[in-house]
């Protein structure tokens, strides 16, 4: 997946290597703790640092939701690989939770309704795990008890969670990101440890969006409407022959129309434009509230 570039400062990687060959990692007389900082794996992977690096800064660009979306798929994807995000925080002066989501695919009415209440029992279970001991949490949703609070999770395909938040006042978080994928490793959860105040100042930052601000245009209104069911099509995952077959047209013409797609919505990819897509689609109803329902 290609992603794009954000802006860093001048000579910010360069710091970086010249703090590296200040404190040697190979000196046998340092001791280098990787309980709670960076494994070294990741800092003699230079590609990898550089996404990390780049993730962390760019997280205080996104200043809607629907921005906040496209940096989720775009900076965040590659690091931590996910099929859905949920956002859980409060919202000030409330002390209450309220949950977002965030996905490509349809997961479900029941399940969507169930994750977007903060007071749900499987969110009461989860929140209640994480603040034993408010460190980043992996669950294998299959072998969960009790199950059934897990069932719909099973149903729609979703077999691995991994959770973690910022602690708040009392018991309960200001902010809780729960990701849902497959082949999450040990690696993955120390960087979801790791960029998760990121990622939480990223989505406070994306809901400070004043009441009445202009929001943007509504996909129909950018992309014609066979190019809206070619990004159906990409949504659903579908390969450019599998759209081209569901739409009884040529892999020649699906691949210029996702071609003039990305050029429509300033997308680098497929799956970046599906986000820009969805979110805009969401943000543009009268009765939008500030916040997509889910992408």
């Amino acid at each position: 997946m290609t992603q794009p570039h954000s802006p860093m400062p001048a000579g910010f990687t360069d710091r970086v290597d010249r703090a590296d060959r200040a404190h040697p990692t190979d000196r046998p007389d340092r001791v280098v703790d990787t309980t709670d900082g960076l494994p070294l794996p990741w800092l003699q992977d230079r590609q990898l640092g550089e996404r990390l690096l780049e993730a962390l800064w760019s997280a205080g660009q996104p200043a809607t939701p629907a921005q906040f979306f496209v940096w989720s798929q775009s900076r965040l994807q590659p690091l931590l690989p996910h099929r859905l995000l949920v956002c859980a925080s409060d919202v000030p002066p409330s002390p209450r939770l309220t949950a977002q989501l965030f996905h490509l695919k349809p997961i479900g009415d029941g399940l969507q309704a169930q994750l977007e209440s903060p007071e749900h029992g499987l969110w009461l279970h989860l929140i209640r795990r994480w603040g034993e001991g408010r460190r980043a949490l992996r669950i294998d949703v299959a072998r969960e008890e009790p199950s059934a609070l897990f069932q719909p999770l099973l149903e729609a395909g979703l077999r691995s969670l991994v959770l973690h938040g910022v602690a708040g006042d009392g018991e309960r978080p200001q902010g809780l990101f729960l990701l849902a994928g497959d082949g999450w490793d040990d690696e993955h959860l120390q960087r979801f440890e790791l960029l998760t105040p990121a990622l939480h100042a990223a989505w406070r930052r994306s809901r400070l969006q004043p009441r009445g601000q202009a929001l943007p245009r509504r996909v129909g209104m950018l992309v014609t409407p066979r190019e809206q069911q070619i990004v159906e099509g990409l949504r659903a995952g579908l390969s450019n022959e599998g759209i081209a077959i569901q739409l009884g047209i040529s892999m020649f013409t699906v691949k210029n129309h996702v071609r003039k797609i990305l050029r429509k919505l300033g997308a680098n990819n497929r799956a970046q434009a599906v986000a820009i897509a969805m979110s805009r689609r969401e943000f543009s109803e009268p009765e939008a509230s500030g916040l997509p329902r889910g992408a």
